[in-house]
């Protein structure tokens, strides 16, 4: 295989599940072409290139709201300037600019779609996060709390009780400090470094939350995990955006509000290969 010279990919600056599923894949396998590869991405995101990037830029764009691939307000070319600027980095004729795209149409088509790049024909290449070595939790719950559709979030009550019906021995809690709550008790790990979130995931037993970014990347650490949501997801976490085939339990009988027996009823039913 012909290796050129050097690859930037980036800025990402949309949502997370599409980074995960429509973005870093492709960028890995994009770069085996190329003798350098450098990364422009957000400062928490980092941990998803570390292992093929030869450089990381951390860009936190600052504008409108993060939609599939882009951000509101935000143009990607002017983008990629900013960061640029803001390092060493010179740009030559030996220099290839990646910035993203739409690939495919997220979540609806299926995960391994390939893309053309100039004379390359590229399939995503997902690998699995997080290390299997060092402290373990029985459980991850990501207790969603975002004012986006607030419907969907799950009443704090519910955590509580379904903490207490798995016995609430080692559980960790994930997500954003302004997005995610923590229930006394647990390991709060909301804002942690993501290479901190990626391990406790790989090691941890069961994943437990309503449909949501942390959820999804659950599936790329090989952490088994429960999630509930309306019925037209459930394509999206069994099949589209789930690669490496992690086991999942899909639940819609009451769609975004199920009661906590009765996760915990289909948790302890559920025959996790």
């Amino acid at each position: 295989m012909s290796v050129e010279g050097t690859l930037i990919a980036g800025p990402w600056v949309g949502e997370f599940g599409w980074e995960l599923f429509a973005w870093q894949a492709y960028v890995r396998a994009l770069s085996r072409h190329f003798e350098e590869t450098i990364i422009i991405c957000r400062t928490n995101s980092t941990a998803l290139y570390k292992d093929f990037a030869s450089r990381i830029i951390v860009y936190n764009p600052i504008a409108g709201k993060a939609d599939s691939f882009f951000m509101h307000g935000l143009d990607l070319m002017t983008a990629f300037k900013q960061a640029i600027k803001k390092s060493d980095v010179i740009l030559n004729k030996n220099t290839t600019l990646f910035l993203p795209r739409r690939i495919g149409w997220p979540p609806q088509t299926h995960y391994s779609e390939s893309i053309d790049f100039g004379k390359y024909k590229i399939k995503p290449e997902y690998i699995k996060f997080g290390k299997t070595q060092g402290k373990k939790y029985n459980y991850v719950f990501h207790i969603r709390n975002r004012e986006l559709r607030p419907e969907d979030n799950w009443s704090f009550n519910n955590w509580k009780k379904l903490l207490k019906l798995l016995g609430g021995d080692k559980v960790a809690c994930v997500g954003t400090r302004d997005e995610a709550l923590s229930i006394d008790g647990t390991t709060d790990l909301r804002g942690a470094p993501l290479s901190q979130v990626l391990n406790a995931l790989r090691r941890a037993s069961c994943c437990f939350g309503p449909s949501s970014g942390p959820m999804h990347l659950a599936s790329l650490c090989g952490c088994p995990h429960l999630v509930w949501s309306k019925a037209e997801n459930h394509t999206r976490y069994t099949e589209n955006w789930n690669p490496l085939k992690t086991p999942v339990l899909f639940d819609s009988k009451y769609s975004w509000q199920p009661e906590a027996q009765h996760i915990h009823d289909i948790f302890k039913d559920w025959k996790i290969k």
